[in-house]
């Protein structure tokens, strides 16, 4: 969770700086970064299967079939990784000429942009899995440890390159390079050299077992297609904001950046309660299961609650600290209060996701995520022809949010029922 606060915190900071430069480069770096979240699909594809495997298998004490999940997942995450930066590099052009980006100047940016933040895909892959495996071991403190330090690291190049080497917009996609490679290698050396590694013998570059790696795809597949289409949708309705004007995609940017307090919390904590669950199931722990999830759920309760509202009653202290244009600040503004109590379902919703990931249902949160994505879509188009206009958007996107918490929250509840009352003894699985 705290990884996730200082991700957000970096990502404000970042926007922070852009906007010095202009409304044209926020909007710019926010469209092309459309683009690069895509990779999140294949990155939760690894990283979600990784750290079932990892965590699951710890739990039954195999820590051998552990290991072999942790190698495959990373080295699945290098191949993707290096996949879609290819992709983004080539057909750059084409893909943002999907968003309709009628400031041609704006459309230039993006395309700069994107081609040099997609250098760093395959670094991210990499961290992002290493910290799915140590989540999974039980370990978060480490890579929290070395998110932080890359964080900073970032926090501290961007304006350097931005400003001081008068580099540009593009002086933030490379500090992000330069912080990625910093991350994963530092994570490499936790995991082969730390005194509290994970595994003895962690081999990155290990052999490929295709059961694994299979597994890994199962179990990722889909979470990576909610990702996959959650962006699509994102993208679909990007396609409507920017028909509202030039001042309507900084806005909405900003607005998401800052909601991000909330989802980037609630994410961080559906990772830790997914490893937790698959541990624990693993074991057949079933009253530690039962009680975490108690627990988790009044913890999320009451966070959720709290920045509902600071969203809501900080909206123009927020925005305004990015934007100068008072058409920008309405729009950004409105958009926090409008989202705002949707946020205290959607935070309780990640520790439904999280248990059910845990014991290796992850199509259950897919099935709620897409269904609500379409909904969302279909919302979007229909409520901004109306007189609601821009703000038609934002109410659609909370009613898409809440109709999907409340169907998570009612099948979670409904599947903890079913599992044993008694918990059960395993055999630890000895070499």
């Amino acid at each position: 969770m705290a990884t996730s606060l200082f991700q957000s915190a970096y990502d404000m900071t970042n926007m922070f700086w852009l906007s010095r430069l202009g409304e044209e480069y926020l909007a710019a770096a926010g469209l092309a970064n459309q683009f690069v979240w895509l990779s999140f699909s294949l990155i939760m594809l690894c990283r979600i299967g990784a750290e079932i495997g990892v965590s699951q298998n710890m739990g039954k004490g195999d820590k051998d079939a552990a290991k072999a999940f942790a190698q495959n997942g990373f080295m699945l995450a290098l191949v993707s990784g290096a996949f879609f930066s290819i992709l983004l590099i080539t057909l750059r052009h084409p893909l943002l000429g999907l968003l309709n980006i009628e400031n041609p100047y704006v459309a230039e940016r993006a395309a700069h942009f994107l081609s040099v933040a997609a250098i760093a895909i395959p670094f991210t892959f990499g961290h992002f899995v290493i910290t799915g495996i140590f989540s999974g071991f039980g370990n978060t403190r480490v890579p929290f440890i070395i998110n932080s330090a890359a964080l900073a690291l970032n926090i501290g190049l961007a304006p350097v390159f931005i400003f001081v080497l008068d580099m540009g917009m593009v002086g933030a996609a490379v500090s992000l390079i330069v912080s990625n490679v910093f991350n994963m290698s530092a994570k490499l050396w936790a995991m082969t050299k730390y005194k509290d590694k994970p595994f003895e013998g962690f081999k990155p570059l290990g052999r490929i077992i295709r059961g694994k790696m299979s597994q890994i795809s199962r179990w990722g597949a889909p979470v990576a297609l909610e990702n996959l289409l959650f962006n699509f949708s994102f993208m679909l309705m990007t396609f409507v904001i920017v028909s509202f004007g030039d001042y309507a995609v900084p806005g909405h940017q900003v607005g998401m950046r800052v909601e991000s307090l909330s989802f980037m919390i609630g994410g961080g904590f559906a990772s830790a309660i997914t490893a937790f669950i698959g541990q624990n199931y693993g074991a057949k722990k079933w009253g530690r299961v039962r009680r975490t999830v108690r627990v988790a759920y009044i913890f999320m309760g009451i966070y959720g609650i709290f920045i509902a509202g600071v969203l809501f009653f900080g909206a123009e202290a927020f925005v305004s600290l990015f934007l100068n244009n008072d058409e920008s600040i309405r729009i950004a503004a409105n958009y926090l209060r409008i989202l705002a109590p949707a946020q205290i379902l959607f935070c309780m919703e990640g520790v439904a996701a999280g248990s059910f990931r845990g014991r290796g249902l992850t199509m259950k949160p897919t099935i709620a995520s897409v269904s609500s994505n379409i909904i969302r879509v279909l919302l979007v188009f229909a409520l901004a022809a109306t007189a609601l206009g821009i703000d038609g958007v934002w109410v659609a996107i909370a009613i898409a949010m809440t109709v999907r918490s409340v169907w998570l929250l009612v099948w979670h509840f409904i599947n903890m029922k079913k599992l044993p009352k008694e918990d059960e003894i395993i055999e630890e699985v000895t070499a």
